[in-house]
Formats: structure tokens, sequence, C-alpha cells
């Protein structure tokens, strides 16, 4: 009787450990796949910026004059135009934006479905507006200067987005 004591005692912490380190696994792994999915969320941000930057500051700015602000676009407006739109939407491999958009606020409201290879899922979203020469803060008039914010999302691996934030200027 006391063996059998014994034995159903150690099997129990047998079985107690087991479930222990299965649990450590998964938090360990949690915890990898989160870090993980940071890091390719700034650098999915990161990339999307760096393909606006290869676009035109505004569709109407004239390279060989000087323009005053209030020739650009105006802050209502922007965003792709109707020929610039397309589908399906959010934007997936191959995406459309680099050979569809021509400068930088074509991407104000642009959605794109990024999957890593490890990590499927990420949403991206952009969002581009003028601001203020000497606050840097957004206004509603025509400036030299847009922000552009890129935010990434994943529905398990990031507790918050992750927003990279770049002024673009002529």
């Amino acid at each position: 009787m006391g063996q059998t004591m014994i034995t159903s005692a150690f099997f129990v912490l047998l079985i107690a450990s087991a479930i222990n380190a299965n649990r450590l696994i998964m938090e360990s792994t949690q915890s990898t796949y989160e870090a993980d999915a940071t890091n390719l969320a700034v650098d999915i941000a990161r990339s999307v910026i760096t393909e606006a930057y290869k676009k035109k500051f505004d569709d109407r700015y004239v390279d060989s004059v000087y323009q005053v602000p209030s020739d650009f676009t105006a802050p209502s407006s922007l965003g792709p135009s109707i020929s610039e739109v397309f589908t399906p939407s959010p934007d997936r491999v191959p995406y459309q934006s680099p050979s569809r958009f021509d400068d930088v606020d074509d991407y104000h409201g642009y959605t794109r479905t990024v999957d890593a290879a490890d990590i499927k899922g990420f949403i991206v979203t952009v969002e581009v507006y003028y601001i203020d020469p000497s606050t840097y803060v957004r206004t509603t008039a025509q400036t030299y200067l847009k922000r552009i914010n890129v935010s990434v999302e994943h529905p398990v691996y990031l507790k918050t987005k992750a927003t990279y934030s770049s002024v673009v200027t002529l």
C-alpha cells in the first residue's frame, strides 16, 4: 500500500512537471513570435515609406518652376485618383501600389495585407497629410511638407499597432 501511494505521488509530480514544462515552452514560443512580429512590422512599415519616397511629392508639382503650396492637391483631396484605385482591397502580393501610384499622397487611405515567411496576416494602413513647417503638426493648408504614417497590425502577435512616421518634402 505504501509503495502504491509513493508511485502514485511520483506520477502526479511527473505529470505536473510535464504540464508546466509544456506551458513554459508555449509561452517562450509566443514571446519569440511577438518579438519577430515587432521586428517585421517595422521592416514592413519602412518598406512602404521607401516605396512612397520614390514617388513625386504631389500630382500638381511641376519640377521646372517655382510653385506656391496652394497649387498642390487640397488636403481634402489627398489619396488616389479614380484611375489609381484598384481592387481588391486590401492590396496583396503582387502589390499594385508601386505601379499605380505616382505621388506620395496617393498612399493616403491605402491598405495592404502582408504575409511574411513565418508570420502571415499583417495589416498595413497608411495616412498622409500636410504639416505646418514650424510646428510639424497637421494643418488644413497645403505646405511643402507631408507626413506619412504607416501603421502595421497583427491580430495575434502584436498587442498594439506599430506606427512608423516620416516627413516628405520636395
